[in-house]
Protein backbone atom coordinates (compact mmCIF):
# COMPACT_ATOMS: atom_id res chain seq x y z
CA UNK A 1 0.00 0.00 0.00
CA UNK A 2 1.71 3.16 -1.13
CA UNK A 3 1.23 6.60 0.29
CA UNK A 4 -0.19 9.31 -1.90
CA UNK A 5 2.60 11.31 -3.47
CA UNK A 6 2.43 15.08 -3.17
CA UNK A 7 4.74 17.96 -4.05
CA UNK A 8 4.40 21.24 -2.20
CA UNK A 9 6.50 24.01 -3.72
CA UNK A 10 7.25 27.13 -1.69
CA UNK A 11 9.67 30.02 -1.96
CA UNK A 12 12.83 29.59 0.07
CA UNK A 13 14.58 32.64 1.50
CA UNK A 14 13.95 34.48 -1.80
CA UNK A 15 11.88 34.08 -4.96
CA UNK A 16 14.92 32.68 -6.77
CA UNK A 17 15.00 29.73 -4.33
CA UNK A 18 12.31 27.06 -4.50
CA UNK A 19 11.78 24.39 -1.86
CA UNK A 20 10.08 21.23 -3.09
CA UNK A 21 8.60 19.32 -0.18
CA UNK A 22 8.09 15.73 -1.35
CA UNK A 23 5.68 13.46 0.51
CA UNK A 24 5.02 9.77 -0.04
CA UNK A 25 6.78 7.56 -2.58
CA UNK A 26 8.78 8.73 -5.59
CA UNK A 27 8.60 6.10 -8.33
CA UNK A 28 7.73 5.92 -12.04
CA UNK A 29 4.06 6.70 -11.38
CA UNK A 30 4.53 9.68 -9.07
CA UNK A 31 7.47 10.97 -11.12
CA UNK A 32 5.03 12.22 -13.78
CA UNK A 33 3.29 14.35 -11.16
CA UNK A 34 6.64 15.77 -10.02
CA UNK A 35 7.62 16.52 -13.65
CA UNK A 36 4.33 18.33 -14.26
CA UNK A 37 4.89 20.61 -11.27
CA UNK A 38 8.63 21.04 -11.74
CA UNK A 39 8.85 21.66 -15.51
CA UNK A 40 7.52 25.26 -15.37
CA UNK A 41 10.09 26.09 -12.67
CA UNK A 42 12.90 24.48 -14.65
CA UNK A 43 11.91 26.68 -17.59
CA UNK A 44 12.01 29.80 -15.38
CA UNK A 45 15.59 31.12 -15.50
CA UNK A 46 14.92 33.41 -12.51
CA UNK A 47 14.82 30.34 -10.23
CA UNK A 48 18.48 29.77 -9.39
CA UNK A 49 18.33 27.18 -6.62
CA UNK A 50 16.14 24.14 -5.99
CA UNK A 51 16.04 22.42 -2.61
CA UNK A 52 14.37 19.03 -2.48
CA UNK A 53 13.06 18.68 1.09
CA UNK A 54 12.86 14.92 1.66
CA UNK A 55 11.49 15.06 5.23
CA UNK A 56 8.27 13.19 4.34
CA UNK A 57 9.54 11.15 1.40
CA UNK A 58 9.03 7.52 2.45
CA UNK A 59 10.49 5.74 -0.58
CA UNK A 60 12.47 6.42 -3.74
CA UNK A 61 13.33 3.92 -6.46
CA UNK A 62 15.83 3.95 -9.32
CA UNK A 63 13.44 5.83 -11.62
CA UNK A 64 13.05 8.57 -9.00
CA UNK A 65 16.83 8.71 -8.51
CA UNK A 66 17.32 8.90 -12.28
CA UNK A 67 14.88 11.78 -12.58
CA UNK A 68 16.56 13.72 -9.76
CA UNK A 69 19.95 13.23 -11.47
CA UNK A 70 18.52 14.47 -14.79
CA UNK A 71 17.11 17.58 -13.08
CA UNK A 72 20.49 18.20 -11.45
CA UNK A 73 22.27 17.83 -14.81
CA UNK A 74 19.82 20.22 -16.49
CA UNK A 75 20.29 22.83 -13.75
CA UNK A 76 24.09 22.48 -13.71
CA UNK A 77 24.27 23.21 -17.44
CA UNK A 78 22.44 26.48 -16.76
CA UNK A 79 24.68 27.38 -13.81
CA UNK A 80 21.84 26.78 -11.36
CA UNK A 81 22.01 24.64 -8.23
CA UNK A 82 20.09 21.86 -6.58
CA UNK A 83 20.32 20.46 -3.08
CA UNK A 84 18.77 17.62 -1.14
CA UNK A 85 17.79 18.03 2.50
CA UNK A 86 16.46 16.18 5.49
CA UNK A 87 15.99 12.59 4.23
CA UNK A 88 14.78 9.87 6.59
CA UNK A 89 17.12 6.92 7.18
CA UNK A 90 15.56 4.64 4.54
CA UNK A 91 15.70 7.26 1.79
CA UNK A 92 19.17 8.37 2.93
CA UNK A 93 20.40 4.77 2.68
CA UNK A 94 19.23 4.59 -0.93
CA UNK A 95 20.62 7.96 -2.03
CA UNK A 96 23.93 7.24 -0.29
CA UNK A 97 24.16 3.75 -1.78
CA UNK A 98 23.84 5.03 -5.34
CA UNK A 99 26.28 7.87 -4.64
CA UNK A 100 23.76 10.67 -5.13
CA UNK A 101 25.23 12.64 -2.23
CA UNK A 102 28.56 12.70 -4.10
CA UNK A 103 26.89 14.50 -7.02
CA UNK A 104 24.24 16.66 -5.35
CA UNK A 105 24.93 18.59 -2.13
CA UNK A 106 23.04 17.14 0.84
CA UNK A 107 22.12 18.98 4.05
CA UNK A 108 20.78 17.42 7.23
CA UNK A 109 18.18 20.17 7.70
CA UNK A 110 16.23 22.50 5.47
CA UNK A 111 17.54 25.53 7.39
CA UNK A 112 21.08 24.39 6.65
CA UNK A 113 20.26 24.07 2.93
CA UNK A 114 18.76 27.56 3.00
CA UNK A 115 21.93 28.86 4.65
CA UNK A 116 20.14 29.96 7.83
Amino acid sequence: MSSEFTVNIIDGNSASVKVLHLTGELDEVSMEQLKTQLDPLLADASVLKFIFDLTDLEFINSKGIGYIVSVHTHLSKDGRTMMLANANQEVMDVISLVGLTNIIPYHATLDEALGK
